[in-house]
């Protein structure tokens, strides 16, 4: 079918499964369901080497709407870049311009979305993506799976809001491989194997871009706002080799349950490979976060002795007006850089005296509902400071100062709006 079409089509599926395998768009196509419709394009995972929907750097601007996609061995969608780091290739690209929207992802045999170097200015917006790794076999261990809601390498302005993702084998989602001003936004994960939101995470030095990011940075200018996290095995939100992140205005729920941090600064090994440069995390904004625990740690930064010593973070967490709680024991801040006071866990108090960091933070019970929204007369609300990185919340609300910390504004209008009526 899609060998007859022309580019610019737009191609309308009636309801019902359609079985296929590696349906690939050579050529930019729009593939969506009729309206008030939605057509499933499923892949059995049995099929060898197989992806639901491929999308080839020749069908840059692109556009999938409205559909459900199961199955694939490997992925439910991959953008397959043309780009490799060998000089005969650096010049290539990867599809950009792609938007997804309005999809149900699920049951795929690893990642629900797979996004390769160079696919940059994709958008995925408005979608839902729960049970990855159904090509794992039951009692898979942990270190053995790779199963992401989504899965980006070495990709430009991406961006990845209002989308639901839950019930994933491993991470969320994350962005790394030298990724730069990526933009996640309103999203809520849940119900996640591993972590959360990981900006930046572990590459092979192959897909780094080094005549653009000879530091081998994993991420940069990345920002991370307005998410809700709950239910993770390691953290809610992580920062590896992480370049000027902006992690603002989040709600981290009962992270790190078996280990790292609700705010994690990791360290990537990058294959081990000799060349590789596996820079700590420097300049983070950290501002206006939530994090409720029920036992994990509130903060952690790495440090690692191999390769003579490898931190996750250079400076100051740079951390601020964040509000935590820990409804199991104590929150614990830890540094585990060689020096620190705390590199076997401290208190709040002592984390702001060693570091100079959450001076205006607040240690209190979180007051929020069971989906992450402020309830009325919670500590969180007024406690945050007003950003430029910042203008709404989850819910798309608007924010007027002084900010509420967390992902959710509980609404109130500005005071010069209050009385724009009559008494009358």
């Amino acid at each position: 079918m899609l060998d007859m079409t022309s580019a610019g089509d737009v191609i309308t599926l009636r309801a019902g499964t359609y079985n296929e395998c590696d349906v690939r768009l050579r050529k930019p196509l729009t593939l969506r369901s009729y309206a008030s419709e939605r057509a499933h394009i499923h892949c059995n995972i049995t099929v060898n080497n197989s992806v639901t929907i491929q999308i080839d750097t020749s069908a840059s601007g692109s556009v999938l709407r409205q559909l459900e996609i199961s199955g694939g061995m490997y992925y439910g969608i991959q953008l397959q870049t043309d780009w490799y780091p060998d000089p005969c290739c650096a010049t290539k690209s990867g599809p950009s311009n792609i938007l997804l929207e309005d999809l149900k992802i699920h049951d795929t045999g690893r990642d629900g979305i797979k996004i390769t170097p160079k696919s940059n200015h994709v958008t995925i917006r408005n979608n839902e993506i729960w049970k990855t790794g159904a090509a794992e076999a039951p009692g898979t261990p942990l270190d053995n799976r790779n199963a992401d809601g989504i899965d980006s390498v070495n990709v430009s302005n991406l961006v990845i809001e209002d989308n639901y993702i839950h019930d994933i084998s491993t991470t969320g989602l994350y962005f790394k491989g030298g990724s730069s001003d990526v933009l996640v936004q309103r999203n809520r994960i849940e119900n996640t194997g591993m972590s959360g939101i990981l900006v930046g995470f572990d590459t092979s030095v192959e897909f780094f871009d080094l005549t653009i990011n000879p530091q081998f940075y994993e991420s940069i200018r990345g920002t991370v706002r307005n998410n809700i996290i709950r239910n993770t095995v390691y953290e809610g939100i992580g920062l590896y080799s992480a370049k000027d992140a902006v992690v603002v205005n989040n709600t981290i729920i009962d992270t790190a349950q078996l280990g790292h941090a609700a705010i994690y600064f990791g360290v990537p090994a990058q294959d081990w490979d000799p060349i590789a440069g596996r820079p700590p995390s420097i300049n983070p904004l950290i501002r206006n976060n939530l994090v409720q625990q029920y036992g994990g740690n509130c903060v952690e930064i790495r440090h690692w002795n191999e390769f003579g010593g490898v931190s996750g973070l250079i400076g100051n967490p740079n951390t601020d007006f964040n509000l935590f709680t820990n409804s199991n024991g104590a929150c614990v801040f830890r540094d585990a850089r060689p020096g620190s006071p705390i590199s076997a866990g401290g208190t709040l108090a002592q984390w702001r005296a060693y570091e100079a960091a959450d001076l205006h933070s607040i240690y209190a019970p979180a007051g929020i509902d069971t989906s992450g929204q402020l309830l009325v007369g919670s500590a969180a609300i007024d406690a945050g400071t007003t950003l430029t990185q910042v203008t709404d919340d989850f819910d798309k609300q608007q924010r007027y100062p002084p900010y509420d910390i967390g992902a959710d504004e509980l609404n109130a209008p500005p005071p010069n709006q209050i009385f724009l009526g009559n008494f009358d």
